[in-house]
């Protein structure tokens, strides 16, 4: 159980610093290259932008499960 715990924050370790480089800060960021900046001048935000966020929290909220479980089973 500990085994699956530990891969499982892992990779959700290593994900959420991939998403995370993803972000746009002020200069654009990785997202921008992959079509994150297309567009979205006049809108605000775009939709990649709103997904990429999305998907970060539901990261963050895994990674944060796995931590506190981690906490209880050692």
């Amino acid at each position: 159980m500990i085994y699956a715990l530990v891969f499982l924050h892992t990779i959700f370790g290593a994900s959420l610093v991939g998403l995370i480089l993803l972000h746009s800060g002020k200069g654009g960021g990785l997202s921008s290259s992959l079509g994150g900046g297309m567009g979205g001048t006049f809108s605000g935000t775009t939709i990649m932008e709103k997904n990429l966020t999305r998907l970060t929290v539901i990261v963050v909220a895994l990674f944060t499960l796995t931590t506190v479980a981690l906490i209880f089973l050692s």
